[in-house]
């Protein structure tokens, strides 16, 4: 059941796939003189599969190993753009404020004048 897992999984290529499935077909398999294999298979059945099994997971680190680099080359450029767009905000609001200040200012000037222009 595990392995049906990780054989669909999308870490897994079809190739990578179909040599674990028959490398545990082949484990599973009974020995020639009628009896079941248990406990660790024989030197020549560990030898012949050893070679693709060491490739299998040496492809499997590769593709992780990828698939870590571009996931960091993402966040990093995620966290880039986000810094960039925090400091395009903040300096945004100081403007906006300073120019709103300036506005207050002019607004409370003019009601003044108008008070006293009114007053006269």
């Amino acid at each position: 059941q595990a392995l049906d897992a990780m054989v669909q999984a999308s870490v897994f290529s079809s190739a990578d796939a179909k040599r674990l499935t028959a490398l545990l077909q082949s484990a599973q398999e009974p020995e020639d003189d009628g009896e079941e294999s248990f406990g660790a298979p024989a030197a020549a059945v560990y030898t012949s599969h050893s070679g693709s099994i060491i490739d299998t997971l040496e492809d499997l680190a590769e593709k992780a190993e990828a698939e870590l680099s571009d996931a960091r080359k993402q966040e990093t450029t995620a966290l880039h753009n986000f810094e960039m767009l925090k400091q395009s905000l903040s300096d945004q609001i100081k403007f906006d404020t300073k120019d709103m200040s300036g506005a207050k200012k002019g607004l409370e000037e003019a009601t003044g004048k108008k008070a006293s222009a009114e007053g006269e």
